[in-house]
């Protein structure tokens, strides 16, 4: 398996021009499954943020997992009949089957087109960062102005379908059109258009997931930033955390996941030891001991 993070500059800008292949098949791949289950694509695919409500609704009713019987496993068939973003993020896929990665993939073809249809300017780019171990280094990514805010589209779409099967968090129907309207407001402000002020994202959130399978009791969400930008900080707080007493496991499941098992502890106790660790000045403080390590 071949990271995003560790091609050459020639190889990210073939994994580019891929991914850019991929988007309008993968979008005639959505149209004709909708219309294998009866619905209109032409109404549903209308190109505005609202029809990503709709859209997103029926997808969360689609997904299916590796257990689920017809479900293909990934790892049953050759890895070029994946998706590029995931074949260059992920070694195995221990979710989504097949099925929903394609469906993703129709997803993030008609995401990136309501995006575009509403920031003209937005382009598509290989990112790059000062960082060496910046999450999105090479990825391909939406851009606008001088291109320095990073917009991997399949992040939080694959992030959401994981954790919706996994019955651990559940995915609100507006969740891919808040996320639309979010990229436009991001892309329009970077570009200097006149972008409606958005909330900030918190930096975590905690989620008490006792009698969900998996025997995790919390599940932490971290924000964009966090999980992107200061990826290499939060695997050491994962380790710290580990050592903490009562804390059986700690698990960052994904970038944006960590999922911890702490039958002693309350929802409250964690989001008390995360908060004053997961500030600026904490981001500084940890820099400076992951150097010393």
């Amino acid at each position: 398996m071949t990271n995003y993070l560790n091609l050459s500059k020639a190889q990210a800008a073939a994994a580019l021009q891929e991914y850019l292949d991929e988007r309008g098949p993968a979008l005639e791949r959505l149209r004709e499954r909708l219309a294998d289950d009866g619905q209109d694509p032409a109404v549903f695919l209308d190109g505005t943020p609202e029809s990503l409500v709709p859209l997103w609704r029926w997808m969360l009713s689609r997904f299916t997992s590796l257990d689920d019987p017809g479900a293909t496993d990934p790892a049953s068939v050759p890895r070029e009949r994946w998706p590029s973003w995931e074949r260059y993020t992920a070694e195995k896929e221990r979710t989504l089957s097949l099925e929903s990665l394609t469906l993703l993939d129709g997803l993030v073809s008609y995401l990136a087109e309501v995006v575009r249809d509403r920031v003209p300017s937005a382009r598509w780019d290989v990112a790059r960062h000062s960082h060496e171990r910046y999450a999105y280094n090479n990825h391909p990514v939406l851009v606008s102005g001088k291109g320095e805010d990073h917009n991997f589209l399949p992040g939080l779409p694959v992030v959401s379908a994981r954790a919706a099967l996994r019955s651990s968090l559940e995915s609100p129907d507006d969740a891919m059109a808040a996320y639309a309207r979010r990229l436009i407001d991001r892309l329009k402000d970077v570009d200097g258009g006149t972008a409606e002020t958005v909330e900030p994202e918190p930096p975590f959130e905690v989620e008490e997931v006792r009698d969900e399978p998996g025997g995790y009791d919390f599940e932490i969400g971290l924000s964009d930033e966090i999980a992107h930008v200061y990826s290499l900080k939060v695997d050491w707080l994962v380790r710290r955390l580990s050592s903490k007493a009562g804390i059986l496991e700690a698990y960052r499941e994904d970038r944006e996941i960590i999922l911890v098992r702490a039958p002693s502890w309350s929802a409250g106790q964690l989001e008390s030891w995360l908060a004053p660790r997961l500030r600026t000045g904490w981001i500084s403080a940890v820099m400076r001991k992951i150097r010393q390590e």
